[in-house]
């Protein structure tokens, strides 16, 4: 890695500057520029001259300015900084705009130095003409690896590397979705269609907060906002929910630092000796580029983020324990970069990466906000001659069915809809939906005469129907969910040879083909997925998957659904066989509750099912036998009263388990989740309904909390809504939290944005109105009454903990606000003393996050400055000092009755001791007039250097 020293005047090519340095990091190398100093055109001169001795490169861009001359001396700085790099041999690559390029005339200035130096640069050194930034940066890019290779100086290109990834993610990899049935396939751009969706701290547990409220509904975030800001996350969801493309989209928007992915199923199977390894040879396997471990490292040790992909896909027990031991240890050998790791919900445990430091987060559902949002962008790309439906007609059809609005709500069921919907209405059952996919995907498949080799042709002759290819596609889905662990083989996923025979022994069956012939043409099945995907399609060298895991987990439904019926419905089969034995295991829920609705679809009964799981000995049992029940949509009228005992027996097991055992959270999650699935399919008893309410009246709180996700999740869902707003002031701050959280999914409702006003006006518990005004900004932005709303409440604010809060979110959700701004810099004022510098420092943060280019600034900091409480003053002291420090130097040197050795120290402090900084505190205390002044800038200097001087190695 080498050392490059970036110069150039600076209000001119702030932009190109910035272009330049970051096609030197994607090199790999370090830049120094004239924002290490301080952000202005002024820099220490003696500091600067000797980094460039000490670079190991020196760039300088030239454009119409000539610069900032240094007091005696009588040329620019950044024609000192230039003289310097070629005094002391230091190599140039020397950049100069082009007389043709277009130039705002307040840019230029009328000198013969700015002549004589561009034209010195362009005769004397390395050299090179640009135009745009763009084309700078690729200039730049060039001559530093000509460079590099010229000294030895390995470098590795990791612009190529972001282009490529961009060509690998660019499109919605389930594309071939939309094009089957048309001659063109359709490109869907992923970055076009992407909405993002929102996290929620925390492992979901149907809202169900503990004792103290610290388990409730914590606030929701944008989750491409979220990934990547601590240095070690998990992101949780279920089927379909959008973890991949949220990957992938971070993936696509990382510049620097760069953003690796790594899909752990893949990992596992390739047998990688550790993160390193793998990462260098899929960079170069995937991607083109050329990095060795040592290049990595660097990347790494400069916070690369690296996203870990499908942690439930690793089903192999010694694989995952040692994929766990390998992120320990990845995070302790690099602690600068950034791991965020996916799963699945079900069979997580939190304590593998818990207690290693993970933070947590849920990816929740799309909400009609997001569906209005998403259906309208696809469609943009998805449309082909003669369509008649509308991304209107489907949002419409979507919103007035309760059923598809359910469905909508996870992100791969709603592309599935969108692509569906132009030619034919929507089924409202999940099993449809994937078996309408399916058939427009399942395309024929003609197998003609092929050639085998140059000598022979093999002539087959018949066609594959879309009956055989799903029967084939069953049989693969089922080798791959029932391989044992230990056998190599992970949840979809499947090497080409035992995939060959599986497709060989079906057309051998089916076809009465030879074994020679059968494998022949399997070998041509598999060369056509190879060419085009389809259902399954090759992952890796040799290895091949299902485009998705909810695909493979149909087709085994489906082979299931198809032997009970080979077998002339035989119940005892399916209870011993199927459901029993692999109920437990959570790679198999899903293919469980898919097959319990394709049974009640076809008529089959599925009481007989149900009955035996519910009476298995563990009581988990239960829960899972009614979502099998509640996954069929419907319930007979001979079978209610028995469902009504199910449930019944469920609610009365809650209470002979003590409200503080951990297994009670837990089994009150799964129960009000299994009877959120049924209701509304059948009326449950009034003792039931009593003991949901004995519950909620309960003196205890864990009681009252279940009570009220019981009541919600028995109740018809047109119900919910109603039932969660008169629950918005309920005594019970977790209950308050949890109803936010089921109307924070009516974003846009009005009659939900003004009880939610409401409650933001009278709620005094931070930990409630901190999501009440996460949902009122997320669903209504820009709404003038939330700002009044929490403008009121912070002048009344003395948790120091939540102004910081305040601060932090009004920075994003309202930045360029005037009226947030005028909220952020007074929320110092009520602050307790001992944390008052906590919330300054917070609120300095803020404002420059979110106002720091407005023309305004400095006048509003200013005058802050002038007067006020002394915590606002603090507060636009720290924040000047971060954001305008020549603003600053003026106003202390105009009011030195303003400032003292506290305020002085601040500076320092906020610019981080730095040495043209304190030199300038030398100048008050030695030319300042005022003697008051002189003094505390002397007092300032002893308090943070120990003397009434700058250290000379000061940095």
């Amino acid at each position: 890695m080498a050392l490059v020293y970036v110069s150039s005047t600076f209000a001119d090519l702030r932009e190109h500057r910035e272009a330049v340095r970051m096609a030197i990091r994607r090199l790999g190398h370090k830049d120094i520029a004239m924002e290490h100093y301080v952000a202005e055109d002024v820099r220490p001169v003696d500091r600067c001259l000797s980094d460039v001795r000490s670079a190991d490169l020196y760039v300088v861009v030239m454009a119409w300015r000539y610069g900032f001359i240094p007091p005696g001396h009588t040329q620019s700085i950044t024609e000192l900084e230039y003289r310097a790099a070629v005094e002391a041999g230091i190599p140039v690559l020397a950049f100069v705009l082009s007389e043709d390029e277009p130039w705002p005339r307040k840019l230029m200035e009328l000198r013969d130095e700015v002549e004589a130096f561009r034209t010195e640069l362009l005769e004397a050194r390395i050299a090179g003409v640009f135009g745009s930034k763009d084309d700078l940066a690729r200039q730049v890019s060039e001559g530093v690896q000509k460079w590099s290779s010229g000294t030895g100086e390995a470098s590795t290109d990791w612009y190529a590397y972001q282009q490529a990834v961009v060509e690998r993610y660019r499109y919605v990899r389930l594309s071939v979705i939309a094009g089957a049935q048309h001659d063109r396939m359709a490109r869907i751009p992923l970055l076009d269609v992407f909405v993002s969706q929102q996290l929620r701290a925390g492992r979901p547990n149907f809202d169900l907060p503990d004792e103290e409220g610290a388990g409730g509904p914590a606030l929701t975030e944008d989750g491409a906002a979220v990934l990547g800001r601590e240095p070690k996350q998990v992101v949780l969801g279920g089927p379909g929910s959008g973890k991949s493309t949220l990957f992938q989209v971070t993936l696509l928007n990382a510049v620097d630092p760069v953003a690796f992915l790594v899909e752990l199923r893949e990992y596992v199977l390739v047998g990688s000796q550790d993160f390193v390894a793998f990462l260098v040879a899929n960079t170069w396997e995937k991607f083109g580029v050329r990095v060795t471990e040592a290049q990595l490292a660097e990347a790494l040790k400069a916070g690369a983020t690296i996203f870990f992909d499908g942690l439930d896909e690793i089903f192999d027990r010694a694989a995952h324990a040692r994929v766990i031991n390998q992120f320990h240890a990845f995070t302790t050998r690099f602690p600068e970069a950034r791991l965020v790791v996916s799963s699945r919900i079900v069979g997580y445990d939190p304590d593998e990466l818990g207690l290693a430091g993970f933070e947590h987060y849920t990816l929740l559902d799309f909400g009609l906000k997001e569906i209005r949002s998403f259906v309208p962008a696809w469609y943009q790309h998805y449309t082909f001659e003669g369509d008649e439906r509308d991304a209107a007609g489907l949002v419409d059809r979507i919103a007035d069915n309760p059923r598809l609005l359910e469905l909508a709500g996870n992100p791969l069921l709603l592309t599935m809809m969108a692509v569906l919907y132009k030619h034919q209405d929507l089924p409202e059952k999940r099993w449809k939906l994937y078996e309408r996919c399916t058939d427009v995907l399942l395309e024929d498949w003609d197998v003609k005469r092929k050639r085998i080799d140059s000598l022979e042709l093999l002539p087959l002759g018949f066609r594959l129907g879309r009956d055989q290819k799903a029967e084939i596609l069953q049989n693969i889905a089922m080798a791959m969910l029932s391989a044992r662990p230990g056998s190599g083989r992970e949840l979809n996923a499947i090497a080409y040879e035992p995939l060959r025979d599986i497709i060989a022994a079906y057309l051998e069956r089916q076809y009465a083909k030879s074994a020679g012939e059968a494998q022949a043409t399997a070998v041509e099945i598999l060369n056509h997925l190879r060419e085009r995907t389809f259902v399954l399609a090759e992952t890796g060298e040799g290895v091949f998957g299902f485009v998705h895991r909810t695909f493979m987990e149909y087709f085994v439904a489906r082979h299931v659904l198809a032997e009970f019926n080979r077998r002339k419905a035989d119940y005892g089969w399916l209870k011993a066989e199927v459901y029993w034995k692999h109920w437990q295991n959570a790679e198999w829920h899903e293919p469980l509750l898919l097959l319990s609705a394709m049974l009640a679809g076809q008529g089959s009964p599925i009481r007989e099912v149900v009955t035996a799981l519910a009476e298995v000995r563990l009581v988990a049992g239960r829960p899972f036998a009614l979502r099998c029940l509640g996954e069929t949509g419907t319930v007979a009228a001979e079978d209610q009263d028995w469902a009504a005992d199910l449930v019944h027996r469920m609610v009365d097991e809650l209470s002979f388990i003590p409200p503080k055992d951990a297994f009670r959270a837990e089994y009150a999650a799964d129960v009000a989740a299994a009877l959120s699935s049924v209701a509304g399919s059948f009326p449950f008893q009034p003792v039931t309904l009593q003991l949901i309410s004995e519950y909620r009246n309960s003196s205890v709180i864990s009681n009252r909390i279940t009570g009220f996700q019981l009541e919600l999740a028995t109740a018809p869902r047109s119900e919910r809504r109603r039932m969660a707003m008169s629950a918005l002031p309920d005594k019970d701050e977790a209950v308050r939290r949890a109803a936010i959280a089921v109307l924070d999914r009516d974003s846009g409702d009005e009659a939900v944005f003004g009880a939610f006003l409401t409650a933001l006006e009278r709620e005094r518990n931070t930990r409630v109105r901190e999501p009440l005004i996460t949902a009122l900004d997320r669903g209504w932005p820009g709404r003038r009454a939330v700002l009044d709303a929490i403008a009121w409440r912070s002048v009344q604010e003395t948790s120091y903990k939540h102004a910081i809060w305040v601060a932090k979110h009004l920075a994003i959700a309202w930045a360029g606000d005037p009226g947030a701004r005028d909220i952020v810099i007074q929320l110092p004022s009520e602050a307790p003393a001992e944390k008052c510098r906590e919330v300054v420092d917070a609120v300095a943060s803020a404002l420059v996050k979110g106002w720091r280019g407005q023309l305004d600034f400095a006048h509003f900091l200013e005058r802050h400055m002038d007067g006020g409480e002394f915590p606002v003053k603090w507060a636009a002291v720290r924040t000047c000092a971060i954001a305008h420090i020549r603003v600053l130097y003026q106003w202390v040197w105009d009011h030195p009755e303003a400032f003292g050795r506290f305020e002085l120290i601040e500076v320092m402090r906020a610019t981080y001791r730095h040495k043209a900084v304190a030199e300038w505190i030398v100048r008050l205390m030695n030319e300042h007039p005022d003697p008051h002044l002189r003094e505390a800038a002397g007092q300032a200097l002893e308090r943070v250097y120990g003397r009434r001087t700058v250290p000379l190695r000061e940095t």
